[in-house]
C-alpha cells in the first residue's frame, strides 16, 4: 500500500499561506486510518468521532476515512501500516507489541495493580507518553501517539465462582501484554493463555479459557455473560487498551494548524470517553447481572494482595537486565504515583 501523505503535504506546502487557525485555511485533506476493531467494539465511537470532528471543524477540509475490523491490517500488522506510512493513522494495541516497545508498552496492558482506577490510568498514560523516554522509543519506531483509551479495571469473568485465591489455581485466564501479566497470574497458579480481545467468546466456548481477563463493558459485545457467569471483583488494574498513532515523520511535516487541530480533538474524544465510561460500566454490570450472573467476593483479598508482587519491581528488574534500567528508573515514579490510587 502507499501513503497519500506524501501527495496531501506536498499540496499543502505548496499552497498554504501562513496559518490562522481559521476553518478556511485547513488544506484540503483525505486521510485514511486502519483500525483493528470492529465499529461496535466499546469505545471505539470516540475513534470514530475523532475523525467525524475533524472533517467538521475544519468545514469538511481535512476528510478522515476509517477502515474497521482490520480491513487494512489485522492486529499484529497494524503497527508497521502506520509506521511505514503505509496509512496515515492506525488504531492498535501497544501491548502486543511488547517487545518492540518495551517502555511504551508498559502503560498499556502489562502491570498488575499499578492503577486503580481509568481516570489513574489515563493519567499515568499522559504522563509516559509525554516523558522523553517513551517518546524517543516511539520516535524510533516513527510513531506518533494521538489519543488512548482506558478501560474501566480489568477483572475475571469465569466459568465457575472465585471464592478464594486458592480457587485461581489451574484457571487458564486470557493474558496479554507479553510477558509481564503471566507473571502475576501464575504467583496464584494461574494458567496464562494468549488470546486476543476479539477472540474471547470463541475461546470461553470451545473450553481453551476458564475466565476472560478484562473490563465488564466487554462482556455484552463478547456476549461472553452465559458461558462466564461468575465475575470476580478482583481488582487487577484499569490499562490503556488501544491506542490511535501517526507516522512521526508525515506528522511533522502536517502545517501546525492541523497538527493542532489534530491534537485539540484527540483530548477531547478522550476527555468525553472518561465522562461516559462510568455509566457504561455500570449498565454492562447491571445487565450481567440481570441475566443471571453472580458477582463473587473474594473472601482473602487481604492475602491476594499480600501475594502479588511488586510489578514495577519486576518491570525495572527486567528492564535493567536488558539494557534499559536508566529509563526504566526514571517511568518508575510515575507508576509509583498511579499505584498510590490503590491506597485510596
Amino acid at each position: 500500500m502507499k501513503t497519500i501523505f506524501g501527495s496531501a503535504i506536498l499540496a499543502v506546502l505548496c499552497a498554504v499561506a501562513p496559518q490562522t487557525g481559521a476553518a478556511q485555511d485547513y488544506p484540503e485533506m483525505s486521510l485514511r486510518m486502519a483500525h483493528v476493531l470492529p465499529q461496535t467494539w466499546p469505545a471505539v465511537q470516540w475513534d470514530g468521532w475523532w475523525a467525524e470532528e475533524v472533517a467538521r471543524r475544519s468545514n469538511g477540509k481535512i476528510k478522515i476515512e476509517v477502515f474497521w475490523s482490520g480491513q487494512l491490517g489485522g492486529m499484529t500488522e497494524a503497527k508497521s501500516l502506520v509506521s511505514s506510512g503505509a496509512v496515515d493513522f492506525g488504531v492498535f494495541a501497544q501491548a502486543v507489541f511488547a517487545s518492540e516497545l518495551p517502555l511504551t508498552a508498559a502503560t498499556a496492558g502489562l502491570l498488575n495493580r499499578v492503577s486503580a482506577t481509568s481516570q489513574a490510568a489515563h493519567e499515568l498514560g499522559k504522563a509516559m507518553y509525554r516523558s522523553p523516554e517513551v517518546a524517543g522509543e516511539l520516535a524510533g519506531q516513527n510513531l506518533h501517539i494521538l489519543k488512548w483509551t482506558v478501560a474501566s479495571p480489568y477483572t475475571l469473568q469465569c466459568n465457575k465462582p472465585v471464592n478464594s485465591t486458592a480457587d485461581l489455581k489451574g484457571l487458564r485466564v486470557r493474558a496479554v501484554g507479553g510477558a509481564y501479566v503471566p507473571i502475576w497470574m501464575e504467583t496464584f497458579g494461574m494458567v496464562p493463555t494468549r488470546v486476543q480481545a476479539t477472540e474471547l467468546r470463541e475461546g470461553l466456548t470451545r473450553g481453551t479459557l476458564d475466565c476472560n481477563f478484562g473490563p465488564i463493558e466487554w462482556v455484552p459485545f463478547a456476549d461472553i455473560k452465559g458461558i462466564a457467569p461468575y465475575w470476580s471483583d478482583i481488582n487487577t488494574g484499569a490499562f490503556s487498551t488501544f491506542q490511535l498513532y501517526a507516522a512521526k515523520s508525515s506528522w511533522d511535516k502536517l502545517p501546525e494548524t492541523v497538527r493542532t487541530l489534530l491534537t485539540e480533538v484527540a483530548a477531547e474524544a478522550m476527555e468525553r470517553d472518561q465522562a461516559a465510561l462510568p455509566e457504561i460500566a455500570a449498565k454492562a454490570e447491571a445487565d450481567y447481572l440481570a441475566s443471571g450472573g453472580q458477582k463473587v467476593a473474594l473472601t482473602d483479598m487481604d492475602r491476594l494482595v499480600e501475594m502479588s508482587p511488586d510489578m514495577i519491581d519486576v518491570w525495572v528488574e527486567r528492564s535493567t537486565a536488558e539494557g534499559r534500567g536508566a529509563a526504566a528508573q526514571a517511568l518508575a515514579p510515575l507508576m509509583r504515583e498511579a499505584a498510590k490510587s490503590f491506597a485510596n
